[in-house]
């Protein structure tokens, strides 16, 4: 019997350790399109566009967006927010999932550049959210926009900026960026590995209680 539980605990962990990993969906792209205009963030921001989460939502994984900074004696933080959906505009704060430093952005041309490990926050399916970019200090840095509607995840969805408020995609330019989501490991993978680590204790327990 104990030779079984642990060729079982072994069975389980090794089945649980060599699921793959979660992979991650862009669910958002248009940072290879073509550059239309870009929209400083301090004076027309906060600046924002809207994304849907896709068919079985998720972790959201990485936010990168296309970004250039006029002035490199001008350093401030740039801060990241995820907005909810209040009838295609953003609505409340969900959660405020990283910043990045002006002094990051180079001041030659327009790149992308990632806001590092976010915050973990679940998306739920088919779901319409905000990815909303602002300075609470002067930045000289510039969001770039594309008129290119084909590119993934734009159709139907639409971009905000105090400036000018919500223009969905179909009528001027989302900002361009690229945003993947990452889907939630299944309830399963978390019950063989409980599995395995209980038959390994149970198995454990019993040489124990052989010792003397």
């Amino acid at each position: 019997m104990k030779n079984t539980l642990i060729h079982l605990a072994t069975a389980a962990l090794v089945a649980a350790f060599a699921a793959p990993a979660a992979q991650a969906a862009t669910v958002f792209d248009n940072l290879g399109s073509a550059q239309a205009g870009a929209d400083p963030v301090m004076s027309f921001g906060p600046l924002a566009i809207s994304f849907n989460s896709g068919a079985t939502g998720g972790l959201l994984t990485s936010v990168a967006a296309l970004l250039k900074s006029d002035s490199a004696d001008i350093v401030g933080n740039l801060s990241l927010t995820l907005m909810a959906d209040q009838g295609m505009q953003p609505g409340t704060a969900i959660a405020s999932l990283g910043t990045l430093s002006s002094a990051a952005i180079s001041t030659a041309d327009f790149a992308s550049y990632s806001f590092g490990t976010l915050a973990p926050v679940k998306l739920a399916a088919n779901t319409t959210y905000w990815i909303e970019i602002s300075a609470a200090s002067p930045v000289a840095v510039e969001w770039s926009w594309s008129t290119d509607q084909t590119a993934l995840g734009v159709a139907g969805q639409a971009s905000y900026s105090q400036e000018f408020g919500v223009l969905m995609n179909s009528d001027g330019g989302p900002y361009q960026a690229s945003i993947s989501v990452s889907a939630v490991p299944e309830p399963a993978s978390y019950l063989l590995f409980a599995f395995g680590l209980a038959a390994v204790g149970l198995g454990a327990a019993r040489r124990g209680k052989t010792v003397r």
